[in-house]
């Protein structure tokens, strides 16, 4: 059997979308006569965990690990601040947390290049070299964010020439939250670099979407592929009675750049205008939600009565609502670079065969396959809060006389993680 390292900060028991891409393709690599060899950090700084993600990782696969140093600690202690709201929370916002959460950003942006992991590299690459040399491997794979896991590829190439392939689970030099570091523009040309010296160096670029990957060719990537993320199907082999109520949930990352207020006035509209409606309803919010965000909603009075805030679900557990519940929301970025967006919750949406509710910033990706799966409706950020009220109105009728709006999750099954997998052990084996 072949062998394939796998450079990633994020794997279980860490809990959140950032480990779900490549432990499942590590899942299922086995299969393809590839064993996943995982570098990761011993000591990484996340404050979620999901043990049942342990479960996932195939008896095949080796797991290494080394110590990581990350300044969060330090920086924890400079600006009074709980573990819970450090590193990864996503909620970065200029708008808030006056002169300290300012600074608290700028240094993050213009002196932990291209992230604060950076420490990590000079030790992890000392540490490969010596394993290597013992144990080789056929590929080397490194996956961003955080993209300092792509700079010890990066060292480990230059000096053994192992064929690399760069993934790219987001955006670099164009991520959106890069814009709220209040980054130097001679320090920006040094995150441009540093990409393009990845993109050039690594025998393929793999991100995972086409938007996206025709924006790496146009940074100097010299070889890209597109490998979307998926659904397990797996995850989904259980039962579950679902909800009387009219339920609408979103799981994940709700933050300013992930905030449809014309979805929260179409709410609070058809409440008050139908009675059943109003008495049907259920909003279901979990995962990291800016509380600025749940300020705005609970102003909606019948929004506040409706509202359920879950606390830390596991992913078996995210699923179960999915599967309870009547309608799934789509939130991408509200930016440029979120037009590339597929989060991989999309494609678990179809394999729950629910309808969809997207918001995005403009015609990209995820639309395409909204469409594509007759899985729902996308609206933009701006559009008009009553186009999205008469969709939610029709998706409400269908429940009641519980007929489906649309021919839901048709032709979804090149999107499992099984047949993903393939996918890459055919790159894999080209390489």
């Amino acid at each position: 059997m072949k062998r394939v390292l796998i450079i990633a900060y994020y794997w279980p028991p860490s809990a959140g979308s950032g480990v779900q891409r490549w432990l499942k393709f590590s899942k299922y690599l086995p299969q393809n006569g590839w064993q996943p060899v995982i570098y990761t950090p011993k000591n990484p700084d996340f404050s979620l965990k999901d043990e049942g993600l342990l479960k996932e990782v195939p008896p095949e696969a080796e797991v290494i690990k080394t110590e990581i140093w990350e300044p969060y600690q330090l920086g924890r202690k400079l600006f009074k601040r709980r573990k819970e709201s450090s590193n990864s929370t996503g909620i970065v916002s200029d708008k808030k947390g006056g002169i300290k959460g300012y600074f608290s950003n700028w240094i993050r942006g213009n002196v932990f290049i291209p992230d604060p992991k950076v420490y990590w590299r000079k030790p992890s690459v000392d540490f490969l070299l010596d394993y290597l040399e013992k144990n080789p491997v056929d590929v080397i794979i490194s996956t961003g964010t955080p993209h300092s896991m792509h700079l010890i590829a990066l060292d480990l190439k230059e000096k053994l020439g192992i064929p690399w392939i760069a993934d790219f689970r987001d955006p670099w030099s164009e991520l959106d939250m890069l814009k709220s570091y209040h980054i130097l523009p001679l320090l920006m040309k040094r995150y441009k670099s540093l990409e393009r010296k990845v993109l050039e160096a690594s025998d393929l670029s793999l991100t995972t979407s086409r938007v996206w990957a025709d924006r790496f060719k146009e940074l100097g990537a010299k070889n890209v592929e597109v490998i979307t993320n998926g659904y397990d199907e797996s995850d989904f082999q259980f039962e579950v009675k679902p909800y009387q109520q009219f339920v609408i949930s979103h799981f994940g990352l709700l933050n300013h750049l992930r905030n449809p207020m014309n979805l929260w006035t179409a709410l609070s509209e058809l409440c008050e205008e139908r009675e059943d409606f109003r008495r049907d309803f259920g909003l279901h919010l979990g995962g990291i939600i800016d509380p600025e965000i749940l300020k705005q909603i609970q102003r909606f009075t019948h929004l506040k009565s409706s509202l359920k805030v879950f606390d830390y679900l596991s992913h078996q557990e995210v699923i179960q609502e999915y599967m309870k519940s009547s309608v799934l929301l789509l939130l991408l970025f509200n930016s440029e670079s979120g037009v590339g967006n597929i989060p991989g919750k999309l494609f678990e949406y179809l394999a729950a065969q629910k309808n969809i509710l997207g918001f995005g910033s403009g015609v990209g990706d995820s639309e395409q396959i909204i469409k594509e799966t007759g899985s729902g409706y996308y609206f933009g950020y701006k559009s008009e809060h009553y186009t999205v009220k008469e969709s939610i109105e029709k998706l409400y009728i269908a429940s009641k006389k519980n007929a489906k709006v649309s021919k839901i999750g048709q032709g979804i099954e090149h999107y499992s993680r099984s047949k993903l997998t393939e996918k890459l052990s055919v790159l894999l084996n080209k390489i």
